[in-house]
C-alpha cells in the first residue's frame, strides 16, 4: 500500500510569509496602548464615584428642604390663626348680638367693641370687651373676658359686664364666675352677686344688688335709683346718639330715679329725667340738647 502524505512541510520562508499576513496592523506602540488603558482604569471608578455622591447629597438637600418648609408652613398658619382677630363695633343708638365659634352668645349694648381670634378658638376661648355686654356662654373649656381693668373667667354661665373706661362691673345671672382685677385680687361670683371696683379696689356685693336695674339694657328700659344725673345723661346720649349739655354749674349735686322705655324718642326721655327734676329742656337743633334750671 502507497502511503498518501498530502501535507507539504513549509520551507522556514514560507512560514514566516503566511505568519506575517495573519497579523493584524496597528499604528499604536505598546507603551501608548498602556496609558491609554491605564487612564481608563482610573477614570471610570471615579467619574461613577462623583455621580453617585452628587445625587446622594442632592436628595438630602431636597428632604431637609421640603422639612424646612413644612415647619415654616405650620408656622405661618399657626401664627396667622393667633393673630388674627374678628372685631364686632356697636355704635351708639344700636344694639346687637353676635355669635361665637362655639355658639357662646354675646349681646352688645350701645358703644360697645369686643375682638376675639376665630381661628384660635378651639385652643383659647378669649374676648376683648370695651362697653357693656351680657354673655351666654357655652359649656366647654375655660372662657375669658379681657378688659381694661381685669379679667372675667367661667367654664359655662351667663354674666353681663360693664367696662367703659374706669368703670368695671360684672353681675352672674347663672352658674359660678371668677373676677380678677391686674392686682391679682379675685372674687368668685354666684348667681346674683356683682363684683365691681369702689376705690380702686374690687369688691363683691350681694344682698344690696338690684338685678332688674343691671340688666335694664336687656329689658329696653332705663332703671335708676339715685343715680348721678351726669350718669343717666351719658346714658341716654348712647343710646340715642344725641348730644345733651347743660347749663348747670352743680350738675354734682342731682341725681335721678325712675324707670322709662327706651322705646321713646330721645326727647321724650329727657323731658321726664327734666320735670322730675325741676329743670327745663332745650332743644337746639337736631340731635342736640341743652339742659337749664
Amino acid at each position: 500500500m502507497k502511503s498518501n502524505n498530502s501535507h507539504k512541510k513549509l520551507t522556514p520562508q514560507q512560514e514566516q510569509e503566511f505568519f506575517a499576513k495573519l497579523e493584524v496592523p496597528y499604528q499604536r506602540s505598546k507603551s501608548e496602548v498602556w496609558e491609554k488603558l491605564s487612564a481608563k482604569i482610573d477614570e471610570t471608578p471615579v467619574s461613577e464615584k462623583k455621580s453617585a455622591v452628587k445625587v446622594v447629597s442632592l436628595n438630602r438637600k431636597r428632604v431637609y428642604l421640603s422639612v424646612a418648609a413644612s415647619f415654616l408652613l405650620l408656622a405661618g398658619v399657626s401664627l396667622f390663626a393667633r393673630l388674627y382677630t374678628k372685631t364686632i363695633q356697636v355704635n351708639a343708638g344700636e344694639f346687637t348680638s353676635h355669635t361665637l365659634p362655639d355658639g357662646s352668645q354675646v349681646h352688645l349694648n350701645a358703644e360697645t367693641k369686643i375682638a376675639y381670634a376665630p381661628y384660635w378658638w378651639r385652643f383659647s376661648r378669649k374676648v376683648n370687651l370695651d362697653g357693656e355686654a351680657f354673655f351666654e356662654v357655652a359649656k366647654g373649656k375655660k372662657f375669658q373676658v379681657i378688659s381694661g381693668r381685669g379679667i372675667t373667667e367661667v367654664l359655662g354661665t351667663k354674666f353681663n359686664i360693664k367696662a367703659r373706661g374706669a368703670s368695671y362691673e360684672v353681675y352672674c345671672t347663672e352658674g359660678k364666675v371668677g373676677v380678677e382685677d391686674y392686682k391679682a385680687h379675685k372674687v368668685i361670683l354666684l348667681p346674683g352677686e356683682l363684683a365691681k371696683f369702689r376705690n380702686k379696689d374690687l369688691k363683691k356685693y350681694a344682698k344690696e344688688v338690684k338685678q332688674e336695674a343691671i340688666l335694664s339694657w336687656r329689658l329696653n328700659k332705663f332703671i335708676y335709683n339715685t343715680t348721678p344725673l351726669a350718669k343717666v345723661l351719658k346714658d341716654v346720649e348712647r343710646h340715642y346718639n344725641v348730644k345733651v349739655q347743660t347749663a348747670l354749674t352743680d350738675l354734682d349735686g342731682y341725681s335721678y330715679t325712675g324707670i322709662f322705655s327706651r322705646s321713646v324718642s330721645a326727647e321724650e326721655a329727657l323731658k321726664v329725667i327734666c320735670v322730675s327734676l325741676g329743670l327745663s329742656l332745650e332743644n337746639t337743633k337736631s340731635h342736640s340738647f341743652v339742659i337749664k334750671k
